[in-house]
């Protein structure tokens, strides 16, 4: 398999797979079939690490792929020190909620709490990247001390700090970003620790979005405005810029189950996420923001229902939908939708293949499933099911499943173990007709 992965990895990606979720690391050793897609989405990382930004929706169908596809940019962007945030949207988490129900303000939070970098891949990233801030001006300013001679460091660095902060400033809630980062960098220079995690926390709080409305902000920590509802996106560009200043090359918002929208009962809740889609839309293309990239993952039916979907709101649809001169056969991987679609059989094969190499390294076995028996199940299961409904979620687990079974059983094949999963092929069908 070339390059050996930690066991641990190995866990992982057999423990979530076979319960069909996606990895949480690992997904490069798996992709299989996703290049035009990927090598899409990859050069978009390359207009954000040039200041410019990008927006995306991913469409497939629950297990196709789409959130693997995600997923595996964000291991990649990670892993190149970009910075990535995510959230599911869910009955709690919309783009914008209302007075009582702030689901866009949920939905800020949550993308908070899963900020990552290489460091911290699993989220809550938020403090480490304050301090990365704060130790980066220092080692600035410790060069710029041996250019020019300078002695007082501390009144270097803090200079350093105020020019961030004023870049940060020519932004909507710019002065209320600064105000906190001027915060956070007074609390980082305390002496005692108790005080300095306390002040520290009441910030981050903020950054968080934790304040419930701008009285408890003021009162808290002297900032008369805080992340509410109905600007939460604003403080997201806020971010793309700071985080640059940090030391990154971006930052890159993954939301994905737009489903949720679409299912709204109510038509109004629907059009004003659809509206808050169109804002972010066009302040990220019309060059308003910078180092910023946004991916959003639906169903087809959450982008394509003229009745429901995003293509019911007409400003959104006249924008996404393909143009008259676009061949429908022709794969175009520069629209703001990328289309998930099925894996060839040749493609499933492979990552089928990949996995059973996983399985044996991770048990520690002779690899004991044949290539005409991996054929084979991949044969039987086209027959079993019709080719629309094949998925590599499905195909993945069932997999996993039969090789859990082969390894306990070794002599049995992998035919008569199917028919124990009651995937028996059709007695009046052959293999010939695939």
């Amino acid at each position: 398999m070339g390059k050996r992965i930690p066991k641990r990895t190995y866990r992982n990606i057999m423990n979530s797979l076979g319960g069909g979720t996606v990895p949480r690391e690992g997904l490069g050793y798996i992709a299989v079939g996703r290049e035009q897609e990927i090598d899409s989405l990859l050069r978009d990382t390359e207009v954000i690490e040039d200041g410019g930004s990008t927006f995306r929706f991913v469409v497939g169908d629950y297990g196709s792929g789409k959130t693997f596809l995600m997923q595996l940019i964000k291991e990649y962007c990670v892993k190149n020190d970009f910075i990535v945030a995510e959230a599911d949207l869910s009955p709690d988490r919309a783009l914008i909620g209302n007075s009582t129900k702030k689901k866009g303000l949920a939905t800020y939070r949550e993308l908070m709490a899963n900020v990552s970098n290489k460091t911290n891949q699993s989220g809550r990233a938020i403090a480490k990247v304050m301090e990365t801030w704060v130790n980066n001006i220092f080692a600035r300013a410790a060069i710029i001390m041996t250019q020019n001679g300078e002695t007082n460091i501390e009144r270097v660095a803090e200079e350093l700090m105020l020019q961030d902060c004023r870049k940060i400033q020519r932004f909507a809630y710019g002065y209320e970003f600064s105000q906190a980062l001027r915060l956070f960098w007074k609390a980082s220079r305390m002496s005692d620790i108790h005080t300095k995690m306390k002040k520290q926390e009441e910030v981050l709080r903020w950054f968080r979005g934790d304040f419930r409305n701008n009285q408890e902000s003021k009162r808290t920590v002297g900032i008369s405005a805080s992340v509410q509802d109905d600007n939460w996106f604003d403080y997201i560009i806020l971010w793309s810029q700071f985080f640059v200043l940090a030391g990154y090359k971006g930052f890159i918002v993954l939301i994905d189950e737009l489903a949720y929208i679409c299912n709204m009962s109510n038509g109004i809740s629907r059009q004003n996420n659809y509206e808050k889609i169109l804002m972010m839309y066009n302040s990220v293309l019309q060059g308003k923001v910078e180092n910023l990239g946004i991916i959003m993952g639906g169903i087809p039916k959450s982008i394509y229902d003229k009745k429901r979907g995003i293509f019911s709101y007409e400003a959104m649809h006249s924008r996404l939908s393909t143009g008259v001169y676009q061949d429908p056969t022709i794969v175009n991987m520069m629209t703001p939708i990328i289309k998930v679609l099925p894996l060839k059989k040749e493609e499933m094969y492979v990552l089928l293949e990949k996995l059973s190499d996983i399985h044996a390294d991770l048990y520690n076995y002779e690899k004991i499933i044949t290539e005409e028996e991996l054929v084979d199940f991949v044969k039987l299961a086209y027959i079993k099911r019709e080719t629309s409904f094949i998925t590599p979620r499905t195909m993945i687990r069932d997999f996993i499943q039969i090789l859990d079974v082969k390894k306990q059983n070794p002599n049995k094949g992998i035919r008569e173990i199917l028919e124990a999963y009651r995937f028996a092929v059709d007695e009046e069908q052959s293999y010939e007709e695939i």
